[in-house]
């Protein structure tokens, strides 16, 4: 197939304003991810090292979500501009009908649908069961090996930790506050160092060396004060197994599961490029303004829409879950109603007055417009 001048221009802007568009929403979504994560490495749910790890697995996932949203919005920008500054109408005037608009919007469209369709089906359960088997992997390591140097880090006994500095060359770790309560009772313990320790048997210990333990409270006279050279403190080994859910599972375990959760997740993997696809062809119609209205003139519109038609399609996710609905039904029921309803726009619109000729479409529009003022 051969593009024209006027195809090829279309194309280019289609595809800036996409990449434009899906930049910023990620750019947004990830710092609000950003200080998520890093309020979770200040409470020590997370190490420091993990946090890329993390933000790389966020943007994987948030991406996929984005998408649509961006594939929308770019074509409202910029069918919006072309209404606005009139070079519509220059192109209608040379015989370029509405459906032939649509011939550089699938050209750009396509190969974007395609690419979401392979991440949702063989890229998000890599990432999300990478996702899982990180956390498992963090939360099976030891509560010492996730303490931070030089802030208070509070113990899952409920007690609080402090660690002054580290010596790179011992790698022990030198003024040691330690205060937990035991039966109503204070224990505090202050040591010159501490580091791990590991036994024949493979048993973990944290050893405070040099150190005082205080117990009692304070106020009462019942008060123990114990100095001592060595004190270990038994670490636990915590052994915690990814958490599998459907999202982590793949495609063919999915098809092969008569699970609903399961067979959710396999319609949701297909439903939402098929829900792009109507969305793109939705979205043309919406974008059409005349040039007093402005570019953005049915942008709040045309993204009410798009959340009412997204929250729908979940609605029907769970009700998959829950089995409300047969799975033949499933999330098929909202496509028809936004094809039906984008049928309904298109013919509104009058695009298929103007399938053969783009000036007819032009000289219905305009009649429009005339009446209007009138």
């Amino acid at each position: 197939m051969k593009l024209s001048i006027i195809d090829r221009y279309i194309a280019k802007e289609l595809l800036q304003v996409f990449l434009a568009v899906i930049f910023v929403l990620l750019v947004v979504v990830l710092g609000t991810e950003v200080v998520h994560l890093l309020s979770w490495v200040a409470q020590g749910v997370i190490p420091i090292s993990a946090l890329l790890y993390y933000l790389v697995n966020s943007m994987f996932e948030f991406g996929v979500v984005l998408i649509p949203l961006s594939l929308m919005i770019c074509i409202l920008l910029t069918f919006g501009r072309l209404h606005r500054d009139s070079e519509m109408a220059a192109i209608m005037s040379a015989g370029i009908g509405p459906w032939q608009w649509y011939r550089p919007l699938l050209l750009v469209s396509i190969p974007i649908i395609i690419l979401l369709f392979i991440l949702l089906l063989y890229i998000q359960p890599l990432v999300a069961l990478q996702r899982a088997e990180l956390t498992a992997k963090i939360r099976s390591q030891a509560e010492v090996d996730q303490l931070l140097i030089g802030q208070f880090n509070r113990a899952s006994s409920g007690g609080i930790l402090f660690l002054e500095s580290e010596d790179k060359t011992s790698k022990l770790i030198n003024n040691v506050f330690f205060q937990q309560n035991s039966d109503d009772t204070s224990h505090v313990d202050l040591s010159k160092s501490t580091g791990t320790y590991t036994d024949e048997s493979g048993r973990r210990y944290m050893m405070m060396h040099e150190g005082t333990h205080y117990i009692g409270n304070a106020g009462e006279p019942d008060f123990k004060i114990i100095k001592y050279k060595d004190y270990g403190i038994y670490i636990n080994k915590k052994n915690v197994h990814a958490h599998v859910s459907e999202s982590t599972r793949s495609t063919v375990e999915l098809w092969h599961s008569n699970r609903p959760a399961d067979r959710a997740e396999l319609q949701w993997r297909i439903t939402l490029p098929l829900a792009t696809i109507i969305v793109v062809i939705m979205a043309l119609p919406l974008s059409h303004t005349d040039p007093r209205s402005g570019r953005y003139a049915k942008l709040a519109i045309a993204l009410i829409l798009y959340l009412l038609y997204s929250n729908l399609l979940g609605v029907g996710k769970t009700w998959i879950e829950q089995e409300k609905v047969p799975i033949w039904i499933g999330t098929w029921w909202v496509h028809v109603i936004a094809i039906v309803f984008t049928f309904f726009l298109l013919k509104r619109s009058g695009y298929f007055a103007g399938l053969k000729s783009g000036r007819r479409w032009l000289k219905a529009q305009q009649a429009k417009e005339n009446a209007s003022d009138s």
